[in-house]
Order: structure tokens, then C-alpha cells, then sequence
């Protein structure tokens, strides 16, 4: 006689709509294009508030956990439940569709400009068009360079399926997956401090006149591009996907079993949140005081200012995941009109702001206009965000609605599927 399976203890609710998470995609971008024009102003190195304005590189981060959370979310709900994960075909669909026609669209339009280059012959077209650019040390600096990350996001959405299998193979209780799950977890923030534990014994590099150049430390004999790339690649940055998914995975916990700790719905946990996200961020731009060389690949700013980067956007993301949504301050900022819009087409001002930004450098200096920071960036926030929108209506929002109607496979259970994603 055949074993019946007990049903799951932990229930599969109705996935929630997370309303907020656009206002966060918008301070993320304004981060990131508070990072480049208060750079490329002098603001950074100048000004009193500088050591602030040069961690907006925090704002990467942010997208990193939004990642993280919301693309694990329902592999972390269908693991802990025991019921079919997601359908890969269907998950790498969306995520194709989400990221590429953009992508395509400004790198080819900025290239036809002559605003970038994409390298000389096959290799520079292939890498710059299909996210390999990190990969090669002649490549990295060009195209759009904000897209570094998009090839760190690239490898993750490859990772998270196969992942999320390996993770959830063999199933036994709820409880002995959920300690899977968090060591795993664990497992990536431990080798993502390796990884960048080891880069601090090797050269580093950055661009001078279009070319990659080698700055060794003192005991460095020889100079290799590889720990410069490397800085760039997954392993190095899987703490920040790790930390947006142990979000997920608290989330889907509590959600399942409908047993949130109550101090998560106390009316100023929003507050306090946020508050312990301001203090580590502070904290972090008074640490580093180096902001001559804003650049991503200054491992000792990266070993210094990650950590506290992690607290910074995970405390700002835990608002927006546990407690009532329709109460606070907090969450009413990130769910209002002009933020939340704005978030929508943040995709399109990462992409587009830095050569933007070139462009109002140019004209102001062509006019013999003093260049401050306020003169940088106000025009390329909302040049960037016009040519934003148009792309999201033009571009993004059509691809979308292509989702499940160019497979012939199957869709996912509804009850799986994050609709905010």
C-alpha cells in the first residue's frame, strides 16, 4: 500500500503585492545619480557633505536586495511548502524580457550617437551585448559603464534556479529546509568575504585615458587584470543577492505560517528601521575618506563600505516586506505617486544618466556656467527620467506584455508567482 504524503505544515497564502518596493528602486537610482554628478562636479572631494554624496553607491546595493528578494521569494515559499518550484523556462522568460530590449535599445541608440564605444570587432559587440563585458579587461570600462552590474545580475538570475533546486532537493520537514535554506545563506556570505579578502592582496585597476591601468601595492611583483575584474563577478557580490533573499525567506516563513513577531507590525518599526539605515550609511562615508577616486574597483573602499552598505538597504528594505502596509510615514512615502513612479522607470535612468550627465557637462562648461553640483545634477535627473519614460512606454512596458505568450511551456502555479517582480 502506497505512503500518503502529509499536506505541507506551513500554508501557501496568496502572494503579496509588494507596493513599495518602487519607491525603493527610486532612492536607489537617485543614489546612483547623486554618486556620479556630485563626482563629476567636484561636490564629493569639496564640499562638507561629500562623504555622503560619495556612497551613493549604496544605491546599487538596493537593486541588488530588491533582487535578491524578490526573484527568491517564490522558490523560497514553493521550498519550504514542498510543492513544485517555479517554471525555470517561464522564470528566465520574464527576466529576459525585463532586462534586454532596454539594455539594447540605449546601448545601441548611444553607440550610433558616438557617446560609447563597444570596443573594436566581435568580441567588443558580443561582450557589451550579451553582458560580458566584466569578463574582459579591455571591454570593462566601455559601453555603458553602470552595466557592470547588470552582468552581475545577469550570472545571478542564471544561479538562482539551479540554486534553489540543489537547495531544496529531497526535501524533509519545513523545519530542516528552513535551516538549509539559512545555511546556505550563511555559505554565501562566507565566500563573498573570501573572495574579497583575497582581492585585497592583489593589484588594482582603474581607467586612465581608455586604458586599463595597474596600481600594485607594495608587495604585488607582478599585476594581473584578474583581481580587478573579479570585483565585479558574483562570488564577490553574492552577500548583497544573499542578503535581499534572506528577506525572501523570512518573509515567506511568516507569510506561510501567518505568525510575524509582533514587534514587526509596531507602528514605529518603520521608523526605527529606516533611522538604523541612516546611522549605517553615515557611518560608512565617515569612514571612507577617500573620494578623489570614485570607482568600483577600489577593493579597500569595496572591503570597508560593503558591509555597512548590506545594513544600509536591507533595514531600508524591511519596511516595505513585514508589517501593515497602509500605516507609517515610511511606507507612505515609498508607495506615493511621484516616488513610486519614479521607481518604475528607474531602469531606464541607470542606463541612460551617465552619458546624459557627459552631455549637460559639456553644455555647461561650453557656456562658461559654474559648474556645481546642483547644476549637474537637477538636469541630468530629469533628462534621464524623460528619456526613461519614454523607453518604459516605448520599450519596457510592450516587452512586457509579452510575458506568456511567446512560450509554449506551461506557466507556474499562480500561488508561486511574485506579480511584483
Amino acid at each position: 500500500m502506497s505512503e500518503v504524503s502529509a499536506p505541507p505544515a506551513i500554508s501557501l497564502v496568496k502572494p503579496r503585492q509588494f507596493a513599495g518596493f518602487n519607491g525603493l528602486r527610486a532612492i536607489a537610482v537617485v543614489c546612483v545619480v547623486v554618486l556620479h554628478t556630485a563626482a563629476q562636479s567636484r561636490y564629493s572631494m569639496r564640499a562638507p557633505l561629500g562623504f555622503l554624496t560619495a556612497r551613493g553607491d549604496v544605491g546599487v546595493t538596493i537593486f541588488f536586495l530588491i533582487s535578491g528578494f524578490l526573484l527568491y521569494r517564490p522558490f523560497a515559499v514553493s521550498n519550504l511548502a514542498g510543492l513544485d518550484r517555479p517554471n525555470p523556462l517561464r522564470y528566465f522568460e520574464r527576466r529576459l524580457l525585463r532586462i534586454i530590449p532596454a539594455y539594447w535599445l540605449a546601448l545601441t541608440v548611444l553607440s550610433v550617437m558616438g557617446q560609447i564605444s563597444l570596443g573594436g570587432g566581435w568580441q567588443g559587440l558580443v561582450s557589451h551585448y550579451f553582458f560580458l563585458q566584466i569578463y574582459f579587461p579591455q571591454e570593462i570600462f566601455l559601453g555603458i559603464t553602470p552595466a557592470w552590474s547588470l552582468c552581475t545580475e545577469m550570472s545571478f538570475y542564471l544561479f538562482l534556479p539551479f540554486y534553489a533546486a540543489a537547495i531544496g532537493y529531497r526535501r524533509k520537514t519545513e523545519r530542516s529546509q528552513l535551516r538549509r535554506e539559512l545555511i546556505g545563506i550563511a555559505g554565501m556570505f562566507v565566500i563573498s568575504f573570501g573572495v574579497r579578502f583575497w582581492l585585497l592582496s592583489q593589484p588594482i585597476f582603474k581607467a586612465v585615458n581608455g586604458h586599463v591601468v595597474a596600481i600594485c601595492k607594495p608587495h604585488c611583483s607582478t599585476s594581473t587584470p584578474l583581481s580587478s575584474l573579479v570585483s565585479t563577478w558574483l562570488p564577490a557580490r553574492i552577500d548583497l543577492f544573499g542578503a535581499g533573499m534572506l528577506i525572501a525567506l523570512l518573509s515567506a516563513w511568516y507569510a506561510g505560517h501567518r505568525n510575524e513577531p509582533r514587534f514587526l507590525s509596531n507602528r514605529w518599526m518603520p521608523s526605527m528601521s529606516w533611522l538604523l539605515a541612516i546611522c549605517a550609511f553615515v557611518v560608512s562615508g565617515l569612514l571612507i575618506t577617500d573620494h578623489h577616486i570614485i570607482n568600483f574597483t577600489s577593493l579597500r573602499v569595496r572591503m570597508l563600505a560593503e558591509p555597512l552598505s548590506v545594513f544600509t538597504a536591507f533595514f531600508l528594505i524591511v519596511p516595505a516586506v513585514f508589517g501593515p502596509q497602509d500605516r507609517s510615514v515610511v511606507r507612505w512615502l515609498l508607495r506615493c505617486w511621484p516616488v513610486a513612479s519614479l521607481g518604475v522607470v528607474s531602469y531606464g535612468i541607470y542606463l541612460w544618466h551617465l552619458n546624459i550627465m557627459f552631455m549637460v557637462r559639456n553644455f555647461i562648461r561650453g557656456h562658461h556656467y559654474w559648474m556645481t553640483f546642483f547644476h549637474v545634477f537637477a538636469p541630468t535627473l530629469a533628462l534621464a527620467t524623460l528619456v526613461a519614460t519614454i523607453s518604459y512606454f516605448v520599450v519596457e512596458k510592450p516587452a512586457l506584455r509579452l510575458k506568456g505568450r511567446l512560450a509554449w511551456w506551461s506557466s507556474p502555479s499562480a500561488a508561486t508567482e511574485d506579480r511584483s517582480q
